[in-house]
């Protein structure tokens, strides 16, 4: 028997155990798919599972509020380049109830509580609905991001300051330069420390609106 014959049950069994398993290879935090003509081609976003990763789970646990910002771009296919048509950002806090009573989803002026963490994903979800859709006709297509971080409490109440309008220096660009060393500082010892960070793409196919 040669050697090709005899090493490739080896080099087939190592294959199969280094692969996913075909659910882990399904399961994606993220996704997004355009609608047809009667939601006027708007996109749906679906964060299937997104909370229930390992280390956001544990942030949360801990008390770390995660902040969740999400970026989706309508884009038009167009010669030479393609064009950005549209964007918009959605951004919500996720943290643990007070007292373990479940979690709590905000947008800087309401808090809805959930009773579970698969509830709470629910909501994170329903508020992931971005106002953008096709105003000429053409060709398009959606690009979606969204980016995790655990965050401090400090910056759990500039977060909520800045969702509803009322931005300080720290976040409107302006910053004095000892308060942005602080924030720089704060964030290294978050990545020194290990705390999740999360980012994630998806795009639709392109669509033809006429």
């Amino acid at each position: 028997m040669s050697f090709a014959r005899r090493s490739f049950p080896v080099l087939l069994l190592l294959c199969l155990s280094l692969a996913p398993p075909a659910a882990a290879q399904a399961r994606r935090p993220l996704a997004v798919r355009a609608t047809g003509a009667e939601q006027q081609w708007r996109a749906v976003v679906l964060t299937p599972g997104v909370l229930r990763d390992r280390g956001l789970r544990e942030a949360l646990d801990s008390g770390l509020p995660l902040r969740f910002r999400l970026r989706a771009e309508l884009w038009r296919k167009n010669e030479p380049f393609d064009q950005l048509a549209g964007a918009q950002e959605i951004s919500r806090a996720v943290l643990r109830a007070p007292l373990g009573a479940g979690y709590v989803v905000e947008d800087g002026r309401v808090q809805r509580r959930y009773a579970s963490l698969a509830a709470a994903e629910a909501g994170l979800q329903a508020a992931f609905a971005p106002g953008l859709r096709p105003a000429v006709q053409g060709q398009y297509y959606y690009i979606v991001r969204l980016e995790v971080e655990t965050l401090s409490l400090s910056d759990l109440d500039e977060l909520r300051r800045w969702l509803r309008g009322e931005a300080g220096p720290a976040v409107s660009g302006e910053q004095p330069v000892g308060r942005a060393v602080e924030r720089g500082l704060r964030r290294v010892v978050v990545r020194l420390l290990g705390l999740p960070t999360r980012r994630y793409e998806d795009r639709t196919g392109v669509f033809g609106v006429r």
